[in-house]
């Protein structure tokens, strides 16, 4: 779609969500200006972008991305899982940790909470 005309980029701006970038944000004890000044953007536009206000340029959202260390449909809101695409080509490349989230992913949603509660236990110690 392309959105050279008002209505077209009203149709798009309105489908993005970004609050996903706040959460991460919260996630990594990161503040609004340490994300906005590492993307080299201004704190106003970081609160624009997760307010739904302003949607970002395809360079500044891959610079969040970069930054945040999380993929692009996440930032978006079009997934729950920030995992990077490189950390997913690592996985699927090793067949032990393959099986490891296989298994996980087939968990009920109960015990996959258990096992990111443990996981975050073993990161924060």
């Amino acid at each position: 779609m392309r959105i050279n005309d008002k209505e077209n980029y009203d149709k798009v701006k309105s489908s993005i969500s970004m609050r996903n970038l706040k959460t991460i944000i919260d996630s990594k004890d990161y503040t609004i200006t340490k994300v906005a000044i590492n993307s080299k953007i201004s704190d106003s536009t970081v609160n624009a972008y997760i307010n739904g206000q302003k949607i970002p340029s395809l360079p500044t959202l891959i610079s969040i991305g970069d930054y945040l260390n999380c993929n692009l449909d996440y930032l978006l809101d079009r997934t729950d899982n920030p995992i990077t695409m490189s950390d997913l080509d690592k996985i699927n490349s090793d067949r032990e940790l393959n099986q490891l989230f296989q298994n996980i992913v087939s968990l009920p949603k109960e015990k996959q909470e258990l096992v990111k509660a443990y996981v975050k236990g073993i990161l924060n110690s």
